[in-house]
Order: structure tokens, then C-alpha cells, then sequence
């Protein structure tokens, strides 16, 4: 599924929220809601350990990609570890 973004949002997702290496980005929006989804579902694991964390995953995928619902901004950063 191609994601239908305006230009100022393709800018904005590559200035502050797709992954880089060495200052280029090495992530499209589509892998950046994977990212997230799979992490925002790992969360059930928590509260069940028998969660269906694949199809809450796609789910989650799903919402976002379909623009129905986004995270906040410290959810879709990428965690820079030193």
C-alpha cells in the first residue's frame, strides 16, 4: 500500500522522524509504521503473555497507514542509543 502523503508531510517525516545513517535517511514512512506498530503492540506482551502481538501489530499498521490515527511525536521518534 503506497501511502498518500502531501509533500510537507514526506519533509517533515524525513527531517525529524525516519531513521538516518550518517546524516541520510535509511527509512520510508511505510517502514517507520511498521516500526512503530510492531513496538506500540509489543506492549500487550506486558498485560498478556499469550497477545497476539503480529495482528495487533498489523492493526496498528493499518490506522496509522490510513492516516486514521498517529502517534505522538516521542512515539514515532527513533531512539538514538550511545
Amino acid at each position: 500500500m503506497a501511502l498518500k502523503l502531501s509533500k510537507n508531510a514526506q519533509t517533515v517525516l524525513e527531517k525529524r522522524y525516519l531513521m538516518k545513517k550518517d546524516g541520510q535517511v535509511v527509512e520510508t514512512p511505510e517502514d517507520l509504521f511498521k516500526r512503530v506498530a510492531a513496538n506500540i503492540a509489543e506492549a500487550d506482551k506486558l498485560y498478556d503473555e499469550n497477545a497476539d502481538v503480529e495482528a495487533k501489530a498489523a492493526r496498528f499498521y493499518e490506522v496509522m497507514t490510513e492516516l486514521k490515527f498517529l502517534p505522538n511525536s516521542p512515539t514515532l521518534m527513533v531512539r538514538q542509543d550511545s
